[in-house]
């Protein structure tokens, strides 16, 4: 008599669909990181200064690797006023429910420079890849993974992956002369999110619709603000793969930069901007 095997996970539409998401956000967790502004949260009246965490995405450019976030992240730091959080394992960790959580510290980063541009609200850390070892860390290769429209062929969802304040805490206090110094951890959110059009009143003149792209802030943890998802990358899945075997392919859709939160809206730069500050950067 012959035996039947027990059908894998993958033998199913929904199973594939689930192992097809999982490879995409692993891959899009390597590319992604944490941006702590050591300098950003200085209150001078009460000499309390606390970690500011906002998000970003490590990019190669012609050769060049670099961290791509929104200006208004880094504002006016210097390199050693910033620093990073990295993914915690090699994997992500998906039937962790229940278990410690783990902590990393924030680490520094070789960064040669940092080009900012305020009008569109986009900067470009540079890396000095000659004395970047060891990090966990992985680069998006652009413009290979870069989008060259703000539209989607086809309707679904994007994904952002970011570290909201909503869901940073501090972990310890440290005095320095007459000052106090606060350390925060973050956790890193999934957020999937759908393209919205504008709404019928003007949104603010930090808006450009020939720029942006609005996409609708529906976040699964109610209540959740989207402070901290500054700067994160916005992703899509590529729609033509090469070869018979699926890889995941993220392509960078754009770059979020604000959020309206009476209509529920982020605004994302599109990856045509995106171009065109990285061609005018290098």
């Amino acid at each position: 008599m012959a035996l039947m095997s027990r059908p894998t996970v993958t033998e199913h539409p929904k199973g594939e669909m689930q192992v097809k998401f999982k490879a995409f956000i692993e891959r899009i967790t390597w590319y992604s990181m944490g941006i702590v502004n050591i300098r950003a949260d200085v209150d001078h009246q009460d000499r309390v200064m606390a970690d500011a965490i906002g998000s970003g995405t490590a990019c190669t450019w012609k050769g060049h690797g670099l961290i791509l976030t929104a200006e208004h992240v880094i504002g006016d730091a210097e390199p050693e006023d910033l620093a990073f959080l990295l993914r915690v394992d090699d994997a992500v960790n998906w039937e962790g429910l229940g278990k410690p959580e783990k902590v990393v510290p924030r680490v520094k980063l070789p960064i040669e420079t940092i080009i900012r541009d305020k009008k569109d609200d986009l900067a470009a850390i540079v890396l000095n890849s000659k004395l970047l070892t060891g990090s966990q860390m992985q680069f998006c290769e652009l413009p290979g993974q870069l989008m060259r429209r703000r539209t989607l062929r086809r309707k679904g969802s994007l994904i952002l992956h970011g570290f909201p304040r909503d869901r940073q805490f501090a972990i310890s206090e440290r005095k320095i002369s007459n000052a106090v110094i606060n350390y925060l951890a973050a956790r890193p959110i999934i957020l999937p999110a759908t393209i919205a059009a504008p709404p019928a009143k003007a949104l603010s003149s930090h808006y450009d619709p020939d720029r942006d792209v609005l996409v609708n802030y529906e976040p699964r943890e109610l209540g959740m603000k989207p402070h901290g998802f500054s700067g994160a990358a916005v992703w899509c899945e590529r729609l033509g793969h090469s070869g018979p075997i699926w890889t995941a392919s993220p392509m960078l859709f754009g770059v979020q930069t604000r959020a309206y939160m009476t209509s529920k809206l982020l605004q994302l730069v599109g990856a045509p901007t995106i171009r065109k500050f990285l061609e005018k950067a290098f």
